[in-house]
């Protein structure tokens, strides 16, 4: 008996079909190490919903349950040293959960596939894909609602293929299909078992006549194969249509494209820049195609930055989150550097020839874009760059105003004051970071009497000990830091970041940058950036200066355009220590009394305020669950009185109106016969004439159904009409706490699993 109910062939038919959508989400990473931890994530799931079912825990506690257990296996995987005794998810373990979330979706927001298997994206794989489970074990085994369960899992499909750089490969959706077919197919079968094979009623005798003659007829199953195939068509749909309503999500699904992750591809599609900076070394080398042409007043352009990076997780150096943006329309002002005597405006033309990214390209201090800007595109005030949702670089063109903040040796010599409590954030290291990094910061800079000093050195350590190379890769399993360090070759994200990182060590607020060099200067003064130039290069905070860039990356492959700024170029010995007169640059200086129309503001601590998306998809995800009940009330209701048997329809009739009865708490005995109910509900409910006439005619149909050998039915759309004058009268006799219990939690749903 606990084996039947806890229906196990349809357990694991919920489960394979949950894996099998899954198969839309390899594309997405750039490894398998998230398929083990979600496989036991579904097979968890499964298992505690076929035992809530086992031992008849109420329905509306199963979902629950599956929960807590999916948080609890999260917190043992991802966050157990936060866990209550080691296991449980206390509020340290929630809060924690919390963080990696939060870290996750900025990532993933970002992201470019296929994305590294960091531990925040496996988070979002796992505790999505769980969820995920959960809900269709909840509504196609619990709920028995197979159909409406193809919804989540067609979902699945849809999110994948709309973010995936060239779509997922099309075969992907037939797996994803096939199993949910298997969960009809299994439910179907259950009917059948069950119920017990259906009579076909033919003329039959007197002698036949009597209770005996007609069986209570079985399930109405009429409208199962219209109801899963409307529930597919609307899934389907909404797995194509979905990328083009929702923001960000709008890349091809049926196409293919060139690009690729941190860096650029061969193919025939766009360029595309990864604005992440992982210290796993698996870099592939970079094409010589252009990505953008641009001219400047400038006689040494800045490179141009894309994203700014500045949370680092033990792996992935991503971007933190932007509490207030800018429209890319108004101007951010000239940076407040009162420590800097050259500071200069320059202008920079841009035309994006074939990058496809959500970021726009431009130099280090951008002030003011010009141009036809689509009013998607905004500022990040703190770090002066400019990103969009659901928005393209590619084909743009616009004019940037940058200053162009050029400090000197002793400026930044002198620029030796500790950072402020504001600049935290950007010191942060991880619990887990290898102590090797800081033991090696301090023997680097041990002859350093300054930060300046301290970064200079580092500089030149990473130029003498290192070597570049795009073809290493980092050991499965291994530290990328602990790593980097020991072999002492890698890429430019690599450098970039251990440079911010040591940086961090030594208590001088850094980040790290996602953008190209300059590129190579034409004969016609325009300057050519191609995939080649991809680069990321970290930021060293000095107070009244700012934010100061330094090249760690010792490479000098021809067309790169890696280049030492001024400030940390090595000297010959015997050179005086003198700067570079600043009056041989050229354009226009900005004077002292001119800056400060708009100080770089230092990013503000994380906030736990949750963004007003996650609200708004945690409202409209309570109102799918509110919404589920009724629209299975509906169908079945549907479904009973749209049987081609005129028995089974009339006695589907009779069992919705009692159901009916059931969820407003005015339900009768099973064992009373259909005219002792119609009386009780006639004498309790206080019925109209038209609703006692109504309910009168219910009766004389289940009772001709039953023991008259031949009987007038009432057609479906007669039956659906007594029955919704009855629980009109039904429904006026009960309070408004009732009608609600029984529109959200149905009673006749949550104790009978469905049905």
């Amino acid at each position: 008996m606990m084996l039947d109910r806890a229906r196990l062939p349809a357990t694991a038919a919920a489960a394979v079909a949950t894996l099998t959508a899954c198969a839309t989400v390899v594309p997405l990473f750039d490894s398998a190490r998230w398929v083990l931890p979600t496989l036991i994530a579904v097979l968890v799931i499964a298992a505690t919903g076929a035992l809530a079912r086992a031992v008849a825990l109420p329905a509306a506690l199963q979902p629950l349950l599956q929960l807590l257990v999916l948080l609890t296996l999260l917190t043992i995987t991802f966050v157990q040293p936060s866990a209550t005794w080691g296991l449980l998810p206390g509020p340290d373990a929630i809060e924690a959960l919390q963080q990696l979330t939060r870290a996750g979706l900025i990532e993933a927001e970002a992201a470019l596939s296929p994305v590294p298997t960091t531990t925040t994206l496996t988070l979002l794989a796992v505790g999505g894909i769980g969820l995920v489970a959960l809900v269709v074990d909840t509504i196609g085994v619990t709920l028995r609602l197979p159909a409406v369960a193809g919804i989540p899992l067609l979902l699945m499909y849809a999110l994948p293929a709309a973010v995936v750089r060239g779509g997922v490969a099309w075969w992907l959706l037939p797996i994803a299909v096939l199993g949910w077919l298997l969960l009809l197919a299994v439910d179907q079968r259950e009917d059948i078992r069950s119920w017990g094979r259906l009579l076909t009623v033919r003329s039959q005798s007197r002698a036949a006549a009597g209770p005996s003659a007609h069986p209570r007829a079985s399930r109405a199953r009429g409208g199962t194969g219209i109801a899963a195939l409307q529930v597919g068509l609307v899934a389907v749909l909404v797995a194509l249509l979905l990328p083009s309503v929702v923001p960000g999500l709008s890349e091809p699904v049926w196409v293919s494209s060139g690009g690729v992750g941190t860096g650029a591809g061969n193919g025939g599609g766009p360029v595309t820049v990864d604005p992440f900076a992982s210290m796993r070394r698996d870099l592939i080398s970079n094409s010589d195609r252009e990505v953008l042409r641009y001219s400047t007043d400038a006689d040494r352009p800045s490179y141009l930055r894309l994203v700014t990076l500045d949370t680092f997780d033990g792996e992935t150096w991503r971007p933190g989150e932007v509490p207030v943006r800018v429209p890319a329309t108004e101007s951010l002002g000239i940076p407040d550097v009162n420590g800097v005597a050259d500071v200069r405006q320059r202008i920079y033309d841009v035309q994006i020839t074939d990058l496809d990214n959500a970021q726009l390209p431009v130099p280090y201090a951008a002030a003011r874009l010009q141009g036809d800007i689509d009013e998607r595109w905004s500022w990040d005030p703190a770090a002066r760059t400019v990103s969009g949702e659901g928005v393209t670089s590619r084909g743009n063109s616009y004019r940037v105003t940058s200053y162009d903040v050029s400090p000197t040796r002793a400026e930044l010599r002198a620029a030796d004051a500790p950072a402020g409590a504001d600049m935290r954030a950007y010191l942060r290291l991880p619990d887990d970071i290898t102590p090797d990094l800081a033991r090696l910061a301090a023997e680097v800079t041990a002859d350093a009497r300054t930060p300046y000093a301290q970064a200079v050195a580092l500089v030149e350590w990473f130029a003498d000990d290192f070597a570049y190379s795009t073809s290493v890769t980092t050991p499965d399993g291994a530290d990328p830091v602990q790593s980097f360090l020991d072999e002492r070759i890698g890429y430019c994200q690599q450098f970039a970041g251990t440079m911010a990182l040591m940086a961090r060590s030594l208590g001088i607020p850094a980040r790290v940058n996602v953008g190209f060099t300059a590129g190579r200067q034409g004969d016609d003064g325009t300057w050519s950036v191609q995939a080649k130039n991809a680069h990321a290069w970290p930021e060293l905070w000095f107070p009244e200066i700012g934010w100061v860039w330094f090249e760690p990356t010792p490479r000098a492959d021809p067309g790169a355009g890696v280049a030492q700024p001024p400030y940390s170029e090595p000297r010959d010995e015997g050179t005086p220590e003198t700067d570079t007169p600043s009056t041989d640059r050229g354009g226009r200086q900005i004077p002292l009394e001119e800056r400060g129309g708009l100080a770089d503001p230092p990013m503000p601590t994380t906030s736990s305020t949750t963004p007003s998306w996650t609200w708004l998809l945690v409202i409209i995800a309570v109102g799918i669950l509110l919404l589920v009940p009724v629209a299975w009330v509906r169908v079945r209701r549907w479904r009973r009185t749209s049987s081609p048997d005129s028995r089974e329809r009339v006695e589907g009739a009779w069992q919705d109106l009692g159901d009916s009865a059931l969820d407003l708490d005015l339900g009768v005995p099973a064992s009373a016969t259909p005219r002792q109910a119609g009386d009780r509900w006639d004498r309790g409910v206080h019925l109209s004439d038209d609703e006692r006439q109504a309910l009168a005619r219910l009766v004389r149909g289940v009772e001709g159904a039953r023991y008259a050998v031949q009987s007038t039915v009432a057609s479906p759309q007669e039956l659906r009409a007594d029955l919704a004058l009855v629980r009109r009268g039904l429904i006026r006799a009960s309070t408004r706490p009732e009608r609600i219990r029984a529109m959200v939690m149905p009673a006749s749903v949550w104790r009978r699993g469905g049905e």
